[in-house]
C-alpha cells in the first residue's frame, strides 16, 4: 500500500489487529476513523461515513491514497464505492490482510488476485449494462474473460490450498507429538518458537505469513512446533482467514496440543477448541519456561527399568538414551541399569531397541 491510508471502521471499533497489520504494510502514516452506523447495501459504509471520508480525501495534497474498510464488501459494493472515492484505492480489511500475507503465502496471494477479479467482473458487467442502456451493442468478450480469469484462479486456489495442507500433513511423521502456538495479531508466538526450536527469527507484525514449523525436544519428547500468524479480532479464526491459512487449520486438526500466547488469546483457544476438538492450554506467562512448563504436563509418558548386558552396544544404547530421553537414574553392577522416562510413542520402539542388545525392560515401579 502507498501512504497515507485511512482506515474506517462503522462498527463502532476497529478489529483487533487491524490497524497493527496495515499500518506494518503502510509506507507511510495510518489514521483511523471510527463510526458506529449500519451496512449501506450500495456502499457498504453508511452515506453519512462516505461523505466523511469523502472530504477526508478531498481536503489536502495529504489526504488518504488507500482506504481500508473494516469490513467484508461484496463485489458490488466494492466497485460503487471505489468509483466515488477514485482515485483512491479502496480495499476491504479481507484484502489488506491477505495483500500483507500474500507477500509470503502463495494461497493469500490467490485469496487476494480472485477477490480482484471479482471485482473486476462486477465492473465489466455494470458497465456493459449502461453501454446497452444507450443504444444497441453487441456481446461483450469483457464478462467472458472475466469469468474465465476467475475460474482459472479458483483451479489454482484449490491446487495450492491442497498443496499446502498436504505438506503439513505429511511432514514429521516421526515426531512424539506437535504442538501449535497460537495467538492475536502482536503475540510473541516467535520468539517462543524459536527459543524452543532453536531456529532464528524475527518477530515482525503479521509474521510467518503461513504457519512455520521446526523440531524441538522437551523432557523426553521430539516435537514438531508450529509458529503461527496472528488471529485477527475477538473470536475463534474468521472463515476468510482459514482460506488464506490452509497450513494452520491443518497444523490445529493434526496438533497434539495448541499453546495460547499473548493477550485475548482465551476466547480464540476456547473457539478453536470448540471446532477442532484439541487440547488447548493458555501461557501463564510469554516465555519458553512456561511452553516447556505447560507441555511437561500435557505430553504423556512412562517410566521403565531397563536392564542390559556390558557390551559395546548396550553402552552406545545408554549413550543414545541420554540424548534421546530423560534418564532419571543409571547404575553400573552385575549389569547396567536404566531408569529412564520417555513418551508414550517411543515405548515400543525403547523394546525393541532393548530387545536388539540382549537386554530386558520392564514397566517402572517405584514401590520395588
Amino acid at each position: 500500500m502507498t501512504a497515507p491510508t485511512l482506515l474506517v471502521s462503522q462498527s463502532g471499533q476497529l478489529t483487533q489487529g487491524l490497524s497493527a497489520i496495515v499500518s506494518a504494510h503502510s509506507d507511510g502514516p495510518v489514521t483511523t476513523f471510527v463510526t458506529d452506523r449500519p451496512e449501506d447495501n450500495q456502499y457498504y459504509l453508511s452515506p453519512a461515513t462516505v461523505e466523511a471520508v469523502e472530504q477526508r480525501c478531498s481536503d489536502s495534497d495529504d489526504g488518504p491514497a488507500t482506504v481500508v474498510v473494516d469490513g467484508e464488501m461484496h463485489p458490488g459494493q466494492s466497485v460503487d464505492l471505489q468509483t466515488r472515492l477514485s482515485p483512491v484505492t479502496v480495499r476491504d480489511k479481507r484484502a489488506a490482510v491477505w495483500e500483507w500475507l500474500g507477500e509470503a503465502n502463495p494461497v493469500a496471494a490467490t485469496c487476494l488476485e480472485l477477490q480482484q477479479a471479482r471485482i473486476a467482473r462486477r465492473a465489466a458487467a455494470a458497465e456493459q449494462r449502461d453501454a446497452a442502456e444507450q443504444g444497441p451493442s453487441g456481446t461483450s468478450g469483457s464478462v467472458t474473460a472475466h469469468d474465465e480469469r476467475i475460474q482459472e484462479l479458483r483451479d489454482t486456489l484449490k491446487k495450492r490450498r491442497t498443496a499446502a495442507r498436504q505438506r503439513v500433513q505429511t511432514s514429521y511423521s516421526s515426531v512424539d507429538g506437535r504442538v501449535v502456538l497460537l495467538g492475536r495479531v502482536s503475540a510473541p508466538t516467535t520468539p517462543i518458537w524459536a527459543a524452543l526450536t532453536e531456529t532464528t527469527a524475527t518477530a515482525t507484525v503479521g509474521r510467518p505469513a503461513q504457519p512455520t514449523t521446526a523440531m524441538a525436544t522437551v523432557g523426553p519428547h521430539t516435537l514438531a512446533v508450529t509458529d503461527t500468524p496472528g488471529i485477527l479480532g475477538s473470536h475463534g479464526v474468521p472463515d476468510w482467514l482459514q482460506n488464506a491459512l490452509p497450513g494452520l487449520t491443518a497444523a490445529i486438526e493434526q496438533a497434539t496440543c495448541v499453546l495460547g500466547v499473548g493477550e485475548g488469546c482465551e476466547t480464540l483457544l476456547t473457539a478453536v477448541a470448540e471446532e477442532f476438538d484439541v487440547r488447548c492450554r493458555t501461557l501463564p506467562s510469554d516465555t519458553e519456561s512456561a511452553a516447556r512448563d505447560a507441555l511437561d504436563t500435557l505430553l504423556e509418558t512412562s517410566e521403565f527399568a531397563v536392564k542390559l548386558p556390558y557390551s559395546d552396544a548396550a553402552h552406545a544404547l545408554v549413550s543414545d538414551l541420554h540424548g534421546e530421553a530423560t534418564v532419571h537414574a543409571t547404575e553400573y553392577d552385575d549389569a547396567i541399569y536404566v531408569r529412564v522416562e520417555v513418551s508414550q510413542a517411543t515405548a515400543r520402539d525403547l523394546h525393541r531397541r532393548v530387545s536388539e542388545v540382549d537386554g530386558d525392560v520392564q514397566p517402572y515401579n517405584s514401590s520395588e
